[in-house]
């Protein structure tokens, strides 16, 4: 390091601006004093000088207070009430920052604010500067038309309900509130239809004009792309050449992810050096000399970044590009280490809070590991045809260095990952992406210059949409990395510099050895079997090769959290609206899930036009990657208490993405659909149906038990169609370690009265003990949870899974009073979040909240 200053100094920059993300303001400052103390300290073994080790010290302090300091700044001008349930009645005025995006009936832009009437009191506050998203709501068809004419930097005024912006609602999952607030956006206004918002100035000040010109050019490079690629390749090519993702096909997207093809989709170094290279050979063509052509490309840089969007590798590699290009031409060009490190110092000064960026992280990690790694793993490859041997060395690096990271976030990793990448990725780097942009090039000067190009491009990306979907399909092969801490990811790339260290000495002493060898050949001296003692490295080298290999063993224990580390069961209520979703971990580490969620439709005939390019989906959008993210790698059983919208919405993405050993459901069938299409994929997949019935009991391990009390029980029953679904549920009491819930589906008051009339007639059966826990029937509609109900079962709590500012009045206020009346405690997921029981083995039951005002679990 002592001979990369600038690379050392940094990575220091980036530990002081990344410890208030991982540590609290104490720790923060303990460990950066730490980190000193060893950079000091490395200067008596003289592998850094101490002036530079003084000054990546400073390093470390200054990156921390810039961030500290950028952080305090960011705070909010408007001063209603901050709850999270506070919605204001709001007009303000402000400039658009960005072009309206239509999709369907919904329109979405941020705002820059200048004065806000809160409350409609008439009194105007000075709110200059203050970001707002906008949601605008439009109720007719034509309304579409107005919307796309709003651009940015048009001064608008609009009215509507001024609220904060939604806060994660289950343990670890995406967090909207938080995203926006790295990006300085701490309201949200939601307003109904284009009529609330008035444009007062349609010209923008002189210094938005640019960013307009850049607006234009992407939108009708998204234009001719459209007319290019005619047969649904277009979103694709859109983001493979331009950056522009907002079109790309959800489903697609989706394969890509899962195989880690995404990065493809995303402007990096190979795109720029793509244009770099043109723009060269352009300024050649015009006869301009080297260093006016590398001017040239300079100056074009910060367009084509602006064009592609901005995002942050496009950002790395086009500063990567530009400082490269500078370098050049004075004759001073620097390794790639040094360019990557100057460019991540000038983006965390701009912008501290980008280090939270996931396309950040991965970004530099992927590119650093490139750089370091790469001629490393090609050596020690036993392929003698060099392309084939550096392809792979890259494929192998680039998943290597993306790993932890990509396990952090998005925990999976798909087997068939690293073939996709070796095959996809040339092809489409060096074939389907120069194909598209010579496409848009020629078709820009005259369209059916473009379309010979563009058609070959389309039979190329019908082949990679093929492949991509075979490999997909292989879903056994999809493996599940259950949520971990930083200190893995940490450890991760520190084992992955110690490795790197260990194979560079072993390969230095092969070559050694081999050089050796050579020479005792030519003097004909015999030669002996080689070991590492041959290669110079012995027995204390061997010994740290075991250590390597252990840590790597422990790493990946800690990585994949095998059950038997973790003996607690947990009931985990999960906040998906309105709708239900229990899922259930069983001590010995088995899951079940008890309903998916589902929004209700209510569209009607005429109303295609409000459907949006990508659709809420509980299951594809929540579920499935909460399910990972807890580690569920088979789900024992998917239990759905009845078949109601709001039970199974999710149903079919959890099928299609996690192993379902078997489908529990009430034994009727809804005429639906959506039903119809669940249970056909069901059939498909070859997962066994079976009716629960009142008796029924399933012993899923020695830990946990599910007794069924209801539908009940008649001879000769058989599957009976049944659109009336409520009370229909399957009623379910779980135990765990003896501890016991009550989940009664969306059972109503007749359903009730009867199993508690049969448990009074019945003097064979004993009174049922009290339960620990009671789901409230129906979302805490006023059709449920009656007196009988509760007196049969005397729960201590009560979870009523509901959705916020729903339109049914859930829950009904007959209902909390009654379970005030009872004293039973209850907890709501609309205000609450995600509500989480933990049972330890000795029967002990905590209890904690998602959006709890104190994190210190309730034990009862």
């Amino acid at each position: 390091m002592g001979r990369r200053p600038l690379v050392l100094f940094a990575v220091c920059w980036l530990v002081g601006a990344s410890a208030p993300s991982l540590l609290s303001f104490a720790g923060s400052l303990a460990a950066l004093a730490g980190a000193a103390f060893l950079l000091i300290g490395t200067t008596a073994f003289r592998r850094i000088s101490g002036k530079l080790a003084l000054l990546c010290a400073a390093a470390l302090f200054l990156s921390f207070g810039h961030r500290m300091w950028a952080e305090q700044g960011n705070q909010t001008k408007l001063s209603p009430d901050a709850s999270d349930a506070a919605r204001t009645e709001a007009v303000l005025t402000g400039r658009l920052l960005s072009p309206a995006s239509v999709d369907g009936d919904l329109v979405v832009f941020r705002i820059a604010a200048n004065v806000a009437d809160l409350g409609l009191t008439g009194e105007w506050t000075n709110v200059a500067g203050e970001r707002l998203a906008v949601r605008v709501k439009l109720k007719e068809r034509t309304e579409q038309a107005a919307a796309k004419k709003w651009k940015r930097g048009m001064t608008v005024r609009i009215g509507g309900v001024l609220e904060r912006p939604g806060s994660a609602g289950n343990f670890g999952t995406f967090d909207y509130r938080a995203y926006l607030e790295r990006q300085q956006v701490h309201w949200q206004l939601t307003a109904e239809g284009a009529a609330s918002v008035i444009i007062t100035k349609r010209k923008p000040p002189l210094f938005v004009r640019p960013m307009q010109w850049i607006d234009f050019l992407r939108e009708a490079i998204g234009e001719r792309m459209n007319r290019l690629f005619p047969n649904g390749d277009a979103g694709y090519m859109k983001g493979l050449v331009a950056g522009i993702q907002e079109d790309i096909d959800p489903g697609q997207y989706d394969g890509f992810s899962r195989l880690g093809l995404t990065h493809v989709l995303a402007i990096s170094g190979l795109h720029v050096g793509v244009v770099v290279f043109a723009l060269l050979r352009f300024g050649a063509v015009l006869r301009l000399t080297r260093e006016r052509g590398m001017e040239l490309t300079i100056a074009a840089m910060p367009v084509y970044m602006l064009l592609t969007g901005a995002s942050a590798s496009a950002v790395r590699a086009c500063l990567m590009a530009m400082i490269a290009l500078a370098l050049a031409r004075r004759n001073q060009l620097k390794d790639g280490l040094h360019l990557l490190a100057a460019a991540a110092l000038i983006m965390v000064v701009g912008k501290p809070a980008i280090v939270e960026e996931v396309s950040f992280q991965l970004s530099f990690a992927v590119t650093a590991g490139l750089l370091l790694f790469v001629p490393l793993v090609a050596a020690w490859l036993p392929i003698r045809w060099k392309p084939l041997r550096n392809a792979l060395a890259v494929a192998i690096t680039a998943q290597a260095a993306s790993f932890p990271l990509s396990a952090y976030y998005f925990h999976g990793l798909h087997l068939l990952s690293l073939p996709a990448n070796l095959i996809l990725v040339p092809f489409i780097s060096f074939i389907v992406m120069p194909l598209g942009l010579a496409a848009i090039l020629l078709g820009s000067l005259w369209l059916p210059l473009g379309i010979v190009p563009a058609k070959i491009a389309t039979v190329c990306n019908e082949m990679t949409f093929r492949i991509v979907g075979q490999f997909d399909n292989a879903t056994r092969l999809q493996t599940v990395w259950p949520q971990s801490n930083w200190h893995w990811v940490v450890a991760a790339y520190l084992l992955m510099g110690l490795t790197a260290l260990w194979l560079r000495r072993l390969l230095e002493a092969r070559q050694w050895a081999e050089q050796e060898a050579a020479f005792e050949a030519e003097e004909t001296v015999p030669l002996r079997e080689a070991g590492l003692e041959e290669f110079g490295v012995g027995k204390p080298f061997a010994v740290a090769g075991m250590l390597l290999l252990s840590a790597w063993g422990g790493w990946l224990l800690w990585g994949i959290k095998p059950a038997f580390l973790d003996l607690t069961a947990k009931a985990m209520f999960l906040d998906v609206g309105q709708g239900d979703s229990i899922l259930i971990r069983t001590g010995g580490g088995r899951y079940a899930l008890i309903d998916t969620g589902g929004a209700v439709s209510f569209r009607k005939p005429g109303d295609e036009w409000r459907e949006r390019r990508d659709p809420y989906e509980v299951g594809r959008k929540l579920l499935v990657p909460l399910l990972k993210q807890r580690g569920v790698r088979v789900l024992e059983a998917l239990v759905l208490t009845h078949l109601d919208q709001d039970h199974i919405g999710g149903a079919e993405a959890v099928i299609r993405n996690v192993p379902v050993r078997r489908i529990v459901f009430n034994g009727t069938i809804k005429d639906a659909s959506s039903v119809r299409k669940l249970f056909r994929l069901a059939l498909d997949k070859g997962i066994p149906l079976f009716a629960a019935r009142a008796g029924t009991t399933w012993r899923i391990d020695g830990s946990a038990s599910i007794d069924v009390l209801y539908p009940e029980r008649h001879p000769g029953d058989a599957v009976s169609f049944e659109d009336e679904q409520n009370d229909r549920s399957v009623v379910l009491k779980l135990a765990l370690y003896g501890r016991t819930f009550m989940l009664p589906g969306d059972l109503e008051a007749a359903g009730e009265r009867n199993i508690a009339t049969a448990y009074a007639a019945d003097r064979s059966r004993p009174s049922p003990e009290p339960v620990d826990v009671l789901k409230a029937g129906h979302h805490g509609s006023k059709t449920s949870t009656v007196a009988e109900w509760l007196e049969l079962w005397t729960p201590r709590e009560a979870v009523i899974s509901v959705g916020r500012n729903n339109l049914y009045g859930h829950p009904h206020l007959t209902v909390l009073n009654r379970l005030d009346e009872y004293g039973v405690a209850y907890f709501r997921t609309d205000r609450d979040g995600e509500i989480q029981y933990r049972i330890s083995p000795s029967g002990k039951l905590e209890r904690r909240e998602k959006r709890a005002a104190e994190e210190v679990p309730s034990t009862f």
